[in-house]
């Protein structure tokens, strides 16, 4: 064999070999453990243990359901009660539907429906003692599946879980990839030179075009990069692609079916359902995106190329008798103001600024109100005020956290500035007088105060008189932080990060979802989970459907592209 194909022979073998070796090297230092070793341990090893673990947290389990039910007979608390059951069942839930290292057990076994449902059981017991016979039945059902230590069902969960399976195969190549300490050194440096030479900023993101660069000639080349967004590939793939309900998409979840599944199952227990398909970034400014005209974006909620599938798909709900809200018309014609307002969306982010998160709840709340004038639904009279103050925050864009550039500076932190809602306080007096009304006392606190938090703490009410009251009551103002009410409520919220940012993470209580019940005087409830409101965030209710005691309205958002990219698609759940 000629010696020169040799050498480039044992050279490809090096190349292939160099990750292994520097990983295996910085393991015996001490470092990040490199999960080769995974393979091997979860075929002779990880198996057995679990069985093992199974067993004892089953009985661990039977155990404290045993002693729950003797304490709740002898009248103690059922909450109480119930808090080593639901911790045992916790634990025994970690390790059964953690089947290896890299695969998770699939939602169809009968294990994982059976924790499910104990689960489920377990959180409305309190408020919903006739479900103690079902809870009893199903613990005992979850204990008789893991008691005992089964070497076939060991077997089988290295034969569909196991290395030979596509499921073990890709999250194991995505941890070599994400962990490998020669990828971790070098990739960061490749990203770099990427971008510097070719002005891209990765798989997960695309670069936009020049937002003062309107027209045909325009396009990255002649553009600033201070005036480039940056947008989520799934954001721009789920414009592009076909439609979810598209024959070609037949292999997906229908999310139509889905959704029409959880209405119904919300009016058996008494709920309306409203939907908010919230638009992705580049459905309100695709001209960002491809340095198209402005026009094109104003003129029809388009995405790309015409109705955009999420516009439509919600048209369809609407049309087929589905309460909606729809936010891709107002949002477009709020661009119209974004010279003297700002945009609606954020620069290198896939979320919206604080103007386009109180835009989308005052669309919100005037749905409601409709529906409550027309009789769709009962959320009670107003009873609970809100004061607003501004607050300015700093952003770092998700997306271009995606792009692996910000550790060498190369996009900036944007600042915006959000409203703050509080609550003002309400306090009885015990004799009466005559004096403001709650309006105009409220009115004139918010005229002097002007957002000031010190001046609202620090005054029952601006005016001739530090109290303001009328008839009974003496209107306190002193404001508290705004937060979720699951016991007053009768709006629920699920939501995915558009309901989360700005209302958990800085400037706090600034979301939409502060901003909806400052405009419906109510208090809400919330349960909001990123990434994942087609599935996750019910799955989420399913284990604590006793929320749903007292509520009259869910509103369910979710962004555009989880109708075709939602995180564990758009599965049945089962209340």
């Amino acid at each position: 064999m000629n010696k020169k194909y040799i050498a480039i022979v044992v050279l490809f073998a090096l190349l292939l070999l160099l990750p292994f070796t520097v990983q295996a090297v910085a393991d015996l230092r001490g470092e990040k453990r490199f999960v080769s070793f995974d393979i091997f341990k979860d075929v002779v090893y990880t198996p057995f243990v679990r069985e093992s673990n199974m067993a004892a947290g089953a009985a661990r389990l039977d155990s404290a359901w045993r002693g729950a039910r003797e304490a709740i007979a002898g009248g103690a608390e059922t909450a109480d009660a119930l808090e080593p059951v639901i911790g045992a069942l916790s634990d025994l839930e970690a390790v059964a539907l953690t089947v290896n290292a890299y695969a998770q057990l699939d939602t169809a076994e009968v294990g994982y429906k059976l924790l499910k449902q104990a689960d489920t059981l377990l959180a409305t017991l309190e408020d919903e003692p006739e479900n103690f016979k079902a809870a009893d039945s199903t613990l005992k059902a979850v204990v008789g599946e893991f008691e005992q230590f089964s070497l076939w069902r060991a077997f089988l969960a290295v034969k569909h879980y196991g290395v030979w399976t596509s499921r073990y195969l890709r999250a194991f190549e995505k941890k070599v990839e994400d962990e490998n300490a020669l990828v971790l050194a070098v990739r960061p440096r490749y990203q770099l030179a990427v971008w510097n030479i070719f002005n891209d900023p990765g798989e997960k993101v695309v670069l936009g075009a020049a937002g003062k660069c309107i027209g045909k000639s325009c396009g990255r080349e002649t553009a600033e990069a201070s005036d480039r967004w940056l947008f989520y590939r799934q954001d721009v793939e789920f414009l592009v692609q076909p439609s979810p309900l598209d024959v070609r998409s037949a292999k997906l979840d229908n999310p139509i079916t889905a959704i029409e599944k959880f209405r119904d199952q919300l009016k058996a227990k008494g709920v309306e359902l409203l939907v908010v398909v919230t638009p992705g970034k580049p459905s309100i400014y695709p001209e960002r995106l491809t340095g198209a005209s402005a026009a094109v974006g104003a003129e029809n909620a388009s995405g790309l190329n015409g109705a955009g599938h999420g516009k439509k798909i919600l048209d369809s709900l609407t049309r087929a008798g589905f309460n909606t809200v729809d936010l891709y018309t107002p949002l477009l014609a709020a661009k119209k103001d974004d010279a003297s307002l700002g945009p609606l969306y954020l620069n290198d982010d896939t979320h919206w600024t604080p103007r386009g998160a109180e835009l989308a709840a005052a669309e919100i709340s005037k749905k409601v109100r409709e529906m409550a004038d027309a009789g769709f639904v009962d959320i009670g009279e107003e009873s609970v005020s809100y004061a607003s103050s501004d607050s300015v925050a700093d952003r770092m864009g998700d997306v271009g956290e995606m792009s692996g550039l910000n550790k060498f500076g190369v996009f900036k932190v944007q600042k915006v500035t959000g409203h703050v809602v509080m609550q003002q306080n309400i306090v009885e007096k015990s004799d009466t007088g005559s004096g403001q009304s709650l309006h105009d006392c409220l009115d004139s606190l918010n005229k002097n105060c002007q957002g000031d938090i010190s001046c609202y703490r620090s005054h029952f009410c601006v005016g001739k008189d530090s109290l303001y009251y009328d008839n009974s009551l003496i209107y306190d103002t002193t404001v508290t932080p705004f937060k979720d009410d699951f016991r007053k409520s009768e709006i629920l919220i699920l939501g995915d990060s558009f309901s989360r940012i700005y209302q958990t993470d800085a400037p706090v209580n600034a979301g939409w979802i502060a901003h909806f019940a400052k405009n419906m005087n109510r208090p809400v409830a919330s349960i909001v989970s990123d990434g994942g409101a087609s599935t996750l965030v019910r799955e989420k209710l399913a284990r604590k459907a006793g929320v749903l005691k007292g509520k009259k309205l869910l509103i369910w958002e979710f962004v555009e592209r989880d109708l075709r990219f939602g995180a564990e698609g758009w599965k049945d759940v089962d209340f």
